[in-house]
Parts: C-alpha cells; sequence; structure tokens
C-alpha cells in the first residue's frame, strides 16, 4: 500500500466520523424538539372558543352544547366527541371542531334554516319546518323569522321534532315555497299561508288582502314564475282589494275572478 492510498483511507474514516457525528447530533435536536412539543402541549389549555355560522343559536348555546371549558387542555378535548354532542341539536345541520393553534377551539355550525311554521287543526302548537322537510322546534331565536305558515297538516302524518317528514302534501307545499324563494324574496315575503287539503288542491294565501291563490298541484317553479308576472303587472300597483281569487292551475294562463266580474 502506498502512501497516498493511506491518506486517502484516513480521509475516508475521518469523513465517516463526521457524517455519523452530524446525524448524532441531528437525532438529539430532534428528540428534544419532539420531547419540547410534548411538554408544551401538555401545558397547553384553552383559551378562547370561536364560533362561526351561528345565526339561529346563539354563541352561549353551542358553548355550552360542546362542554369545553376555558382551562381545559387542548389535546385532552376529544373533537368527535364534540361533534357529535352539538350535532344533537335539532338545528344543526352539520358541524366541524378543530384546533386554532396556539390555544383557541373553532365550532364552524351549519344550522337548518326554517321556511316556514306548521300549524295543525285544533292545536296552538306551531313548529318550524325546513327546506328539506326537518322538523324544527318552535323556540325563541336571535334570528327573527318572517315566514309564512302551513297550514291543514294532520298532526299524526307529521313525523317527531328533529325527523324530516314524509307527508307527500307538507312535501308539495315546500316544493311551492323553495320555488317562490328561488324566483325572488318579495315573492316568497308575498305568502303569507299554504293550505293543504289531503292530496286535494294546494291554496296559497296573500299577505296582502289574503288573497286566495289556487295553487293546485305539480309545475312548482314555472306558475310561481308565472304568479309573479302577475303579481307585479296587475296586483303591485292596483292592489288586490277586487280580487276574488287567482287560479294558476291552467297552462300557460292565470285565471283572475274579481268581485264584481271575471276575466282571464
Amino acid at each position: 500500500m502506498n502512501e497516498d492510498e493511506t491518506i486517502e483511507q484516513a480521509r475516508h474514516r475521518v469523513h465517516g466520523r463526521n457524517v455519523y457525528g452530524i446525524f448524532a447530533l441531528l437525532f438529539f435536536f430532534a428528540l428534544a424538539a419532539w420531547f419540547g412539543t410534548l411538554q408544551w402541549k401538555e401545558h397547553l389549555t384553552v383559551s378562547g372558543i370561536i364560533v362561526d355560522g351561528d345565526r339561529i343559536l346563539t354563541k352561549d348555546e353551542v358553548v355550552k352544547l360542546a362542554r369545553i371549558s376555558l382551562k381545559t387542555k387542548m389535546y385532552d378535548i376529544d373533537l368527535l366527541s364534540v361533534q357529535k354532542k352539538i350535532q344533537k341539536n335539532h338545528f344543526v345541520k352539520s358541524v366541524t371542531v378543530m384546533r386554532d393553534a396556539p390555544s383557541t377551539v373553532r365550532i364552524s355550525v351549519e344550522e337548518r334554516t326554517p321556511i316556514a311554521l306548521l300549524s295543525f287543526p285544533g292545536t296552538s302548537e306551531l313548529l318550524y319546518i325546513d327546506e328539506e322537510g326537518y322538523i324544527l322546534p318552535h323556540v325563541a331565536t336571535q334570528a327573527i323569522f318572517d315566514l309564512p305558515i302551513i297550514s291543514g297538516a294532520d298532526s299524526a302524518a307529521v313525523v317527531s321534532v328533529g325527523l324530516r317528514t314524509p307527508h307527500a302534501d307538507l312535501l308539495a307545499a315546500l316544493e311551492a315555497l323553495e320555488s317562490a324563494q328561488n324566483v325572488s324574496s318579495e315573492l316568497f315575503h308575498m305568502i303569507s299561508e299554504v293550505k293543504i287539503r289531503s292530496g286535494h288542491d294546494m291554496v296559497l294565501y296573500s299577505a296582502e288582502g289574503g288573497v286566495p291563490i289556487i295553487f293546485g298541484r305539480g309545475d312548482a317553479a314555472k306558475k310561481m314564475v308565472k304568479l309573479d308576472a302577475f303579481w307585479k303587472k296587475f296586483i303591485t300597483e292596483q292592489g288586490p282589494q277586487d280580487i276574488r281569487y287567482i287560479d294558476l292551475r291552467f297552462e300557460d294562463q292565470v285565471i283572475v275572478s274579481s268581485i264584481t266580474k271575471k276575466s282571464s
């Protein structure tokens, strides 16, 4: 072995020891950082709770449902468990719970928004119902609703609060109201009541003047467009005082019965 080979081997041994030393040092720092993170997480507590999307429920109500108190250790919180607790409220459609570093819990709520009030024959009980047909309790909320009433529903046919109704007449009423919302908010708020009659023609009542509007069944979107155009053209300026009823059951026309005469 010549002198050059001996020097080269010595260099390799030194380089190898340096590499191992660097890896050992990096491992030590990584271990220290991991241990420090564990210690940091162990002592980190909740300093605030942020609630997004609350309109019907208040922040206090959501926090009460979550059962998270300040000073709770951040990483002792079972996020899925908290989510399930909040989800039990009938007005909660979906919810996401996450840790927002360093010490905040963020709760994002999507609520079920009522589209109408339900009234039942022979009782003063009122319930909310959303556009998907979920029955909701009638409770005082921080949100103010100007909602039409759906009347004529058989209370025996309506499922329990928190569940979706299978009642065909109720679902038809919801389709009509959702179609009105899609046309315009003015048209939706023009409707004060939707009366369902056990499989027979559905009747709407206007907020102004209480004009009966025979809606029939089916083609809800098309009928609402037709009603909106008619109401804006003939009723908005003249008023509904001379109208006995409006009939939307016929194709491509609105039948109007006035107090003094009939016209179409």
